[in-house]
């Protein structure tokens, strides 16, 4: 069965289980009992898989969202959002830190059957014009292995491709095949590790296809045991795979947010079990490298 859309239940609770201490919790916890402001913790996050939405909006104004960024150590994110106008707002507030990727959803519903729909790459297409070049990509898009060869999502691989966009895809293995069967020069980014997030399935396709990168994003509870220590096998997979795997947090509801903090110190607590060079690709220099890239190759002419 094909993955489940976390966004569509609400959060359920955790099973117990014993973190590890960090320095950053203990300082953050002794600098508020010292009315001192608490340095950002390290090391700095790039996120690369966040939502802002019409409904975080109403209980979080962006200037609420890039304090809790200043506060969780993040120093800039890939965000998208329904409506497109929310995630708008958010860039204009932090231009250089929010990078904003274009939601091809036109309403709730349309996450479950947008590939059916073939009007949508004309109004990406529209929307993208609108904005001016403020996009940098498209997505994220919730597709499946029977809609691996949907003509709507390789409209839209088209289209990234011609806007020099990257796509981010929620999906199963085939459908990653089938982009990069349509466009192999596209840059993907492969939201939670995908939908089968062993590191067996996944490092076959990363092999495939050097232009994917994969977000780590909700995954994080796989990674260690029941003691918080990273588990071998993700550690061999994180060492082998360090220069084409990102972090992020997936603010997939308003709580999210509003529990970001404890989110991101989950992800520094194994990220902290790596070797220093492997955790620091991961926790930033692999999405600065590739928004760097992207970026230099819009601006040639």
């Amino acid at each position: 069965m094909p993955d489940t859309d976390h966004a569509c239940r609400p959060e359920l609770p955790r099973p117990h289980r014993r973190r590890p201490r960090t320095c950053v919790l203990a300082i953050a916890l002794l600098a508020g009992s010292a009315g001192v402001t608490a340095a950002p913790p390290e090391p700095p996050l790039f996120d690369a898989h966040l939502h802002y939405t019409g409904v975080d909006a109403a209980a979080l104004p962006p200037e609420e969202i890039i304090a809790i960024l200043d506060r969780s150590g993040i120093t800039r994110a890939v965000i998208s959002g329904m409506p497109t106008s929310a995630v708008e707002r958010l860039h204009a507030t932090a231009p250089e830190r929010i990078i904003p990727f274009l939601n091809a959803y036109n309403a709730p519903g349309a996450k479950r059957d947008w590939m059916h729909d073939a009007t949508l790459p004309a109004r990406v297409a529209a929307l993208l014009d609108a904005a001016g070049g403020v996009y940098r990509g498209i997505g994220e898009l919730h597709i499946f292995a029977a809609d691996a060869q949907s003509p709507v999502l390789l409209a839209l691989a088209d289209l990234a491709a011609e806007r020099e966009l990257m796509l981010q895809i929620h999906g199963d293995a085939e459908v990653i095949d089938a982009v990069f069967a349509r466009q192999p020069g596209l840059t993907v980014l492969w939201a939670h590790l995908g939908t089968k997030p062993r590191p067996d399935a996944i490092a076959p396709v990363l092999a495939r296809h050097p232009n994917l990168y994969a977000d780590t994003s909700v995954r994080d509870g796989r990674f260690v045991d029941e003691q918080g220590q990273l588990r071998p096998q993700w550690r061999q997979f994180f060492v082998e795979h360090a220069d084409r795997l990102l972090v992020g947090v997936d603010t997939f509801w308003t709580r999210r947010w509003k529990r970001f903090d404890e989110v991101a110190a989950e992800i520094r607590g194994w990220l902290g079990q790596l070797p220093p060079a492997v955790a620091d690709k991961l926790a930033h220099g692999n999405a600065e490298r590739l928004f760097a890239e992207e970026k230099l190759s819009r601006e040639q002419p």
